[in-house]
């Protein structure tokens, strides 16, 4: 039996990223039918983890956001693997402990889907290199799949991120942007391979469909909306607004009801959160009997009920991908730069990049969501080819992800050249002829990215700088502290002189008196003799 730890970001009880754990669980599905294969997920949650995914599962090694703590904290990690537990640097009940003896006991490492290496993310980065590293000690290969890499990478995390692809068995890269950029963070060193999205082959059960047919009684689009536009350009107020506004719209001129689907929330019994608020709000807002807000689902029954939806529409990334998968035509909202990379890629990737539009734009929006519940047996028919080809690409390339990990069962090391990385085919552009201000917006989504990439970029370096300055105040108190007390010294020690010096003076003083007493007394004393011998004189 071969023996895989995996990382994901997955596991919580309390919430539920419908995304992160749907790349998680088709990459256990992909490894145990390709062959008898133990995995051990590393968690959030490792109980709650082990009951969805029927794993083992462990802890995290546990990072922080700050940075200088995670440095120290990965030395410290590195050196007790390295002394073979004999150094202090770990307590007994580190979870670090359990993460490196099952790295140790396991035959490679997988880094599962998501966009994790970001400096927004900095515990990701450190989690993930830290894991890295230790493969590379223990002489494990590593690999990463599904991969959005950035697209915010800070100085002080380059150099990290660079040894942590460089190192690795090989880069699964999601989309084109993340192609290009892993080969220039990563160098020459780094092999980076074009796949889809791990979620986009997961399936949906008879279970599943069962599970939703109480949504799907009537024709309906499936909307799915983030919580928060997460942009520095767009207020939050604003976001809401318009996801309001053209999900009205949508209901009124289709005639079509409104699901809307929240990607990241609670399952029962945890309670709602985050989208599910958000959509509550949203169906509230718009006050039509055809807009509601759905309950929670698992990512596999969010499948199955993106086969039935007339079409998706949404800001989150991952409705776009189950919708491709489906050969359910999609239109993506972007509000920030991170989901303008990604859903430009995803939607590249079957050829709907056209679809891709800023959240803003509702009058275009709503066109192209119209025009496609009126002709969506034609975009339909042009993503059922480009689905199918993908899926049959992707199951290749899991077949390469084996390969290069674990072998293939003859007990040889992994070779480079034993299966080859999967071809990349170029999907045809479907046309989308409703938008009135094509080229403009494919401008402002461009402008969303270098804007976003420009304002995060200051935002770090003001950051940075105000660490400066705090780091510097706290020296010069600290300084003027030292100042003080040695100030303090010198004046304790100079009173302590004065002190001394006014003892000396008071026994001088007392002296001086007492001499001065002794001899007055002594006068007196020869003056009263002097008076009494006269005396006795005169008589």
């Amino acid at each position: 039996m071969k023996r895989i730890t995996m990382i994901g970001d997955v596991g919580w009880s309390r919430f539920y990223h419908l995304g992160d754990e749907a790349m998680t669980e088709l990459a256990i599905e992909a490894l145990q039918r390709r062959g008898d294969i133990s995995i051990t997920l590393i968690a959030g949650q490792p109980q709650h983890a082990s009951e969805m995914y029927g794993v083992d599962a462990i802890s995290r090694i546990g990072f922080k956001r700050d940075r200088e703590p995670n440095i120290t904290r990965m030395e410290r990690i590195l050196e007790f693997a390295e002394s073979e537990g004999r150094s202090r640097t770990l307590t007994p009940n580190d979870p670090a402990r359990t993460v490196i003896e099952t790295v140790r006991d396991s035959d490679a490492v997988l880094i599962a889907g998501g966009g994790n290496l970001n400096s927004m993310f900095a515990h990701h980065i450190y989690e993930r290199v830290t894991l890295g590293r230790l493969a590379k000690l223990f002489n494990r290969p590593y690999a990463l799949t599904s991969q959005t890499l950035g697209p915010l990478i800070y100085d002080e995390d380059r150099k990290l991120v660079y040894e942590f692809l460089a190192d690795a068995e090989f880069v699964g890269s999601r989309e084109s942007y993340t192609t290009t950029f892993a080969k220039q963070v990563g160098g020459k060193r780094a092999v980076v391979r074009r796949q889809v999205d791990d979620a986009f082959s997961l399936t949906a059960r008879e279970e599943d469909r069962e599970a939703v047919d109480d949504l799907t009684a009537e024709p309906f689009i499936l909307a799915s909306y983030a919580e928060k536009a997460s942009s520095p350009v767009l207020a939050d107020s604003d976001y809401h607004a318009h996801l309001v506004d053209i999900t009205r719209r949508l209901a009124d001129e289709t005639g079509l009801n409104v699901l809307l689907v929240p990607h990241g929330g609670g399952l029962p019994p945890a309670l709602p959160t985050r989208d599910q608020l958000t959509n509550d709000q949203i169906a509230g807002e718009v006050g039509r009997e055809s807009v509601t807000s759905t309950r929670m689902l698992t990512a596999r029954e969010l499948i199955a009920l993106t086969e039935k939806a007339e079409f998706v529409i949404g800001t989150r990334y991952h409705a776009g991908i189950f919708a491709g998968a489906a050969a359910v035509p999609f239109i993506s909202l972007v509000p920030n730069l991170y989901s303008s990379i990604r859903m430009r890629g995803a939607a590249e990737n079957v050829g709907m990049e056209q679809f891709v539009l800023p959240v803003d734009s509702v009058d275009d929006v709503v066109a192209t969501g119209v025009g496609v519940a009126q002709n969506r047996a034609e975009f339909h028919a042009a993503l059922t080819d480009s689905s199918a080809r993908r899926r049959a690409e992707h199951d290749d390339w899991w077949d390469f992800v084996v390969a290069h990990t674990v072998g293939d069962g003859s007990g040889e090391t992994p070779s480079a050249s034993s299966v080859p990385a999967p071809d990349f085919f170029h999907a045809d552009e479907v046309d989308n002829r409703f938008d009135s201000a094509a080229a403009a917006n494919r401008a402002r989504l461009s402008a969303i990215e270098e804007f976003g990439l420009l304002l995060a970029k200051r935002d770090r370096q003001l950051a940075v700088a105000r660490k400066q300055a705090r780091d510097a105040a706290a020296a010069l108190e600290i300084s003027n502290a030292r100042h003080e007390r040695q100030d303090g010294m010198l004046a304790v020690k100079a009173a302590r002189k004065v002190l001394s010096w006014q003892r000396k003076v008071k026994r001088r003083v007392r002296r001086g008196t007492k001499a001065v007493g002794k001899r007055f007394t002594e006068a007196a004393q020869r003056r009263g003799e002097l008076a009494t011998m006269q005396s006795r004189k005169q008589v």
